[in-house]
């Protein structure tokens, strides 16, 4: 009687998980609310000294309100880790079960699965006109938007405004008008004849040298926006990659930056540019202009050791007769449905918290790290805290006019433009930081493993 009774309780229990399994795959709570999942990443931590918050607490914000606008709509979130967050969001993607809502940046791929939803239904003529061009350039495709952006990051050069003044330079022009290679030159080389508060030699500029990134600013300055474009074709195969070298060469050669950059990670050149080594340096952004504020506050209040740095953001300096290119990016959120199709209904309420999500209130997230929100409305109610009033505010605004994406490649031309950056760009651009290749070596020999792999 005993194993009946609990063979019968066993087949109830089952019975029930079943049952609640099959409410939860088909987007239905236990409460017979519309559940929406939405995957995202730490991009940011609360700062208890200042009071900042952390961009969970943020998000746990604008899901109460869609909440309480929405009754009838559940939202569970969950914030992946760095490291681990895109390998696991590809596994359920693949399966066919991704989350209703996923933070990731421009990836053709995506929308090849087929569970991707374009937002162009769900997007107003007021929401096309509020957000940056940039923005909706950044998640376009065949005609469609794929994803909505909360912020642009925008990639920039960091300076030491004293030190720049030092050397006469006239910031002011430079943040509102640009500067030429040689006019980056020719005041770099005038800092790196200073010394340090500890008698240590300054350098002009520097940067890391674990990968290409500075020479790709670079060559975006010397009229080559793309390493790959979409129809297939490499294209720094010429004299301007050389060039382009041979110009960061120069720098090395003549005591602007370390002849040591091969070893030289993005910690060492911050802690560089910190200690007063450095009067320039690549690569930052906006966000660093809080971090800076901070540190100075630190230090005023004896909790850091160090001098306080007036920090300025600085475009990418443009070869002679070439147009300035500012580079930038970020991530956006992206709406999917699962192979097990939930319904309409279900997507239209995905589609309405992702909306919301990326709105104009949720500009708080970008404007916390100083990072300008993707939408013009977000920019204009969180002004103060962006600080665009400021000299760097006004170069932030300045740069979303003219900011480029990057190629949007399908993903066998993408997985080929990673082979040529693996096995070519970055071991021979190594070799050309540690001075075992010439300029034209390092561009001859990267461009034959890129004829090899795009054959």
């Amino acid at each position: 009687m005993k194993k009946l009774l609990v063979l019968v309780v066993s087949l109830i229990l089952v019975v029930s998980m079943v049952g609640c399994s099959s409410k939860e795959s088909s987007g239905e709570s236990k409460d017979g609310k519309d559940v929406i999942t939405v995957w995202t990443f730490p991009h940011y931590r609360e700062n208890k000294e200042t009071g900042q918050k952390g961009y969970e607490d943020h998000l746990k914000e604008l899901i109460a309100d869609i909440e309480k606008e929405n009754p009838d709509i559940k939202v569970k979130y969950e914030i992946l880790s760095w490291e681990e967050g895109d390998k696991k969001f590809d596994i359920a993607l693949n399966s066919g079960n991704p989350p209703d809502i996923f933070f990731s940046v421009m990836q053709p791929k995506y929308i090849k699965t087929g569970l991707a939803v374009p937002l162009d239904k769900y997007l107003t003529q007021e929401d096309l006109d509020d957000i940056e061009p940039f923005a909706k350039n950044n998640f376009s495709s065949d005609g469609k938007i794929w994803a909505i952006s909360q912020w642009i990051s925008i990639h920039t050069w960091g300076g030491n405004k004293k030190l720049l003044e030092a050397a006469g330079a006239d910031v002011a022009k430079i943040q509102k008008d640009g500067w030429t290679w040689q006019e980056f030159y020719d005041i770099s080389e005038k800092i790196s004849k200073m010394k340090s508060k500890d008698g240590k030699k300054v350098y002009g500029f520097a940067t890391q040298g674990k990968n290409e990134e500075t020479f790709t600013h670079l060559m975006r300055n010397n009229g080559v926006v793309k390493s790959v474009s979409e129809d297939g074709k490499f294209h720094w195969n010429d004299e301007k990659a050389v060039e382009t070298l041979n110009f960061m060469k120069k720098l090395m050669d003549t005591g602007v930056m370390p002849k040591e950059t091969a070893g030289i990670d993005e910690q060492k050149v911050i802690d560089m540019f910190t200690a007063g080594e450095v009067g320039i340096y690549g690569r930052t952004g906006p966000y660093q202009v809080r971090f800076n504020d901070n540190r100075n506050k630190e230090i005023d209040a004896g909790k850091t050791k160090g001098e306080k740095i007036d920090f300025v953001l600085l475009p990418f300096p443009h070869n002679e007769g070439e147009k300035e290119v500012a580079t930038g990016g970020g991530g956006g959120m992206w709406l999917f449905k699962q192979k097990k199709y939930k319904g309409d209904k279900h997507t239209d309420n995905a589609a309405k918290v992702l909306k919301y999500i990326t709105g104009t209130k949720s500009s708080v997230t970008a404007a916390t790290m100083f990072i300008p929100p993707a939408r013009k409305s977000g920019q204009e109610m969180y002004k103060d805290l962006l600080q665009l009033n400021t000299d760097n505010g006004q170069f932030i605004k300045r740069t979303l006019d003219y900011v480029v994406p990057g190629a949007k490649l399908e993903p066998e031309l993408a997985q080929k433009q990673d082979q040529i950056l693996n096995d070519g760009i970055r071991p021979k651009f190594q070799g050309f930081l540690a001075g075992e290749l010439t300029p034209e070596q390092a561009v001859k020999e990267w461009s034959e493993v890129a004829k090899n792999v795009l054959k």
